[in-house]
């Protein structure tokens, strides 16, 4: 694909943050093939930051513009996301074999490790990432984000007024902190997922919009959403391994080896959400009025072009 030329930079730091992670998931997809797995997490990881900046823009557009850009940057997250899911899960039993491997002795684990490792070489190659050529399905997602980045020129988000970026957090931190309520009520892995999901827009948009050299990046909000993040995270990569060790495809595992794994799971998940809540009743103790105000104090941002879109 033919690199869009690098224009001057935006005023608007939340529209330079959508382009740059756009073009960033493109550079790593739209390489030599093969393309290791590496490149599809961090094309992943640059469409979140883009879709935390399209959060933060989402006041100076139409709804309909909204929907368009969003949808299609999901959508192209879904493609490279059966190869995320099954990375992770060759992790998330790594990583627990690692921390329990005293509990873990002697225990045959070597034909679920197999088929985990198996998983992953199917989702590859259904995207024929070890081909010389790119499969249909990553070639779709190719064209998504080429037509994303369409989108955002012709609906003109560069003249989004910056004033939109500090009601685009209010929303963000708002949603989080009733994703963290409703996750703490219900302690469901779907609850938990939906929080983590909050949290990571509000570390996304928060690290993209203080990554210049001014000196006032607020460090431990940034760093208590990372750690947050991550135990989530953890979490939730445990739960999804819970549920796949349960199905029948791995009943050549032995059975004594999988009632073992979900004790040490849940044992796991248990420090990991207790740590989650501490870290999220922190982050969330304030009101989203008066996060937003704090926020903007310590990070003003350029005013930018007025908007023709009215606020939504």
């Amino acid at each position: 694909m033919k690199q869009a030329t690098r224009s001057a930079r935006p005023a608007n730091p939340a529209y330079r943050l959508l382009h740059e992670t756009i073009e960033e998931a493109l550079g790593q997809l739209d390489s030599a093939q093969p393309i290791p797995d590496e490149n599809i997490h961090a094309a992943r990881k640059a469409l979140k930051r883009a879709r935390a900046a399209l959060k933060l823009l989402r006041d100076g557009m139409s709804n309909a513009a909204y929907r368009m850009e969003n949808s299609g940057l999901r959508d192209a997250g879904r493609i490279l996301s059966p190869i995320r899911d099954a990375r992770s899960l060759v992790d998330a039993f790594d990583s627990l074999h690692d921390r329990y491997s005293n509990e873990l002795q002697g225990v045959e684990l070597a034909p679920l490790q197999k088929i985990l490792h198996s998983n992953l070489t199917k989702a590859r190659r259904h995207l024929h990432l070890d081909l010389p050529a790119k499969s249909a399905e990553l070639k779709r997602c190719i064209r998504l984000l080429e037509d994303s980045l369409v989108l955002a020129k012709r609906e003109d988000f560069l003249s989004i007024d910056s004033a939109v970026i500090g009601s685009g957090l209010q929303r963000i931190y708002r949603t989080g902190r009733k994703a963290f309520a409703e996750a703490k009520a219900a302690r469901t892995t779907e609850a938990l997922h939906e929080y983590r999901k909050q949290v990571k827009y509000l570390f996304n948009s928060i690290d993209g919009l203080t990554s210049s050299e001014d000196g006032r990046t607020p460090k431990k909000i940034l760093k208590r959403a990372d750690r947050l993040g991550d135990r989530l995270g953890d979490d939730h990569e445990l739960a999804v391994l819970s549920v796949e060790i349960s199905r029948a495809t791995y009943t050549p595992v032995d059975s004594a080896a999988i009632r073992i794994l979900h004790e040490l799971i849940e044992r796991r998940r248990v420090k990991l959400e207790k740590s989650a809540f501490k870290l999220g009743k922190k982050l969330y103790e304030q009101k989203a009025g008066k996060f937003r105000k704090g926020l903007m104090k310590r990070m003003p941002l350029p005013s930018s072009a007025p908007s023709s879109s009215s606020p939504q």
